[in-house]
């Protein structure tokens, strides 16, 4: 069983670092900046009052880690020395009561490769092409009850470990996306957007039963592994057996998806405006996947040991070092996966509900956001409230700070636009831990990101 668990956890963290193929993301902050040109991914009917052309590679860069986990999650201070969760003078309350249901480490990475935007056929249009990489480890919380706890005194005590999954989505977007006015009041915008696969993984416990009482402890479990040419499987060829893997460098057109980004905007009353959007609707099918599964119907029974101190038989074998080794290949029998036949795989993208509202003070050098953020789709459902103020005290600096609670914690952020005319730097995060360690790893939770982006303005100035 912890042969299972190590052997998932290596994979994930190999999942971590393949996720180091670039991709694309706004942030949230950017939502209520009017010369931000990244703000029409949040929501494709907002626009930007120039035309504008990225500087190649560099007009949006984005890095995100999003977790409902920290350092203080594991590392308790005890004596003047700091103690994992594990150590006894930790309180198993204390410890569980700062675990979810779903414990969820996130790593988003993003680079455009080509963005421009203009003005044209009644409104403004945009071209993107960006490179995007997800990865996600999501964990239930009774994994970390049964490293804490074991097992109960008394009675029969189950746990449910089942769905620990890691998994990695790369791909090529390009975006088209038009922006228009109905008319004073009314905005409407919509983005198509083609995606070819790169590379994709998973690693999924479907099933994990522990049952556990004084008389004996059963186990049962079901996983699998699938993987483009991403990971590359060694297997038995006679059994087909995995039995080793690697990260291969082999990133081809794995697979195809089709999505599209809707978006409003309507000024209610004077200086009020109202803003809806939902992102990624669609699909990414990848193909070809090499899969593999452990064997269902193995289970795992421990009645415990009744030859302790047994004396070697004639022909020197131990009782009791036999039904120890028998246990140890039935554990390994239980975690070993098996190939079977190639297939494709659809998956949803993840799909957002953005709901805004803004208010302006003073000729608009001032205005007042509060901006809804939910995601549907995913292995964790994720919902975020955002206050922002927005300050535009000259119309060559814009500067945007806010707070957000969310189920993954609160934070603050900020973000700074310099958009003189001609060009267009910005650089800001959505959320900033306030407490790190020395190492500056977050303590509450592990949730940062950082964008900043570099693009030319020019022509006509169109009101938005």
């Amino acid at each position: 069983m912890k042969y299972s668990i190590k052997y998932i956890a290596s994979l994930c963290i190999a999942l971590a670092f393949v996720a180091a193929l670039p991709a694309q993301t706004a942030l949230n902050s950017s939502y209520f900046m009017e010369k931000m040109p990244m703000r029409t991914q949040l929501n494709p009917a907002l626009k930007t009052p120039n035309n504008y052309v990225s500087f190649p590679g560099l007009s949006n860069f984005y890095l995100g880690v999003n977790s409902n986990l920290g350092l203080g999650t594991f590392l308790y201070p005890r004596d003047n020395k700091l103690v994992t969760f594990l150590h006894p003078d930790v309180d198993a309350n204390e410890f569980l009561s700062k675990l979810s249901s779903d414990n969820t480490l996130e790593l988003d990475l993003g680079m455009d490769l080509i963005s421009f935007g203009f003005w044209s056929w009644g409104g403004q249009n945009t071209v993107n092409l960006a490179l995007k990489s997800r990865t996600g480890v999501y964990m239930p919380k009774e994994i970390f009850q049964f490293l804490k706890t074991g097992q109960e005194a008394t009675g029969v005590t189950r746990y449910d470990m089942s769905n620990l999954t890691a998994t990695t989505d790369n791909y090529l977007e390009l975006a088209l996306g038009h922006a228009r006015d109905i008319n004073d009041k009314l905005s409407v915008g919509a983005r198509v957007k083609f995606l070819l696969g790169a590379a994709h993984a998973e690693a999924r416990i479907d099933r994990m039963d522990i049952s556990m009482s004084q008389d004996e402890w059963r186990i049962k479990q079901s996983g699998h592994l699938q993987a483009t040419s991403l990971l590359e499987l060694t297997t038995d060829p006679e059994t087909g057996e995995i039995t080793d893997y690697k990260m291969g460098s082999n990133f081809g057109l794995a697979g195809f998806g089709l999505g599209f980004d809707l978006g409003a905007t309507y000024e209610i009353i004077d200086n009020l405006t109202l803003s809806a959007s939902l992102t990624d609707i669609g699909f990414m099918r990848w193909n070809n996947l090499t899969r593999a599964e452990t064997d269902p119907n193995k289970e795992f029974v421990y009645t415990g040991f009744d030859n302790i101190g047994a004396e070697d038989d004639e022909n020197g074998d131990n009782p009791f070092e036999q039904k120890a080794d028998q246990l140890g290949e039935d554990l390994k029998a239980m975690t070993k996966f098996y190939k079977t036949d190639t297939q494709s795989v659809g998956n949803s993208l993840r799909t957002t509900l953005r709901v805004g509202a803004e208010y302006c003070v003073l000729d608009n050098a001032i205005s007042f956001g509060l901006l809804s953020t939910t995601r549907f789709v995913g292995y964790r459902t994720y919902a975020e409230g955002m206050a922002a103020i927005n300050f535009r005290p000259l119309s060559a600096l814009h500067l945007t700070v806010n707070g957000s609670v969310s189920n993954m914690g609160s934070s603050v952020g900020a973000i700074l636009n310099l958009c003189a005319q001609g060009f267009n730097f910005f650089i800001g995060t959505d959320y900033f831990a306030t407490r790190y360690s020395k190492q500056f790893i977050p303590i509450n939770h592990a949730r940062a990101n950082l964008s900043l982006g570099l693009n030319f303005t020019f022509g006509k100035k169109h009101e938005i």
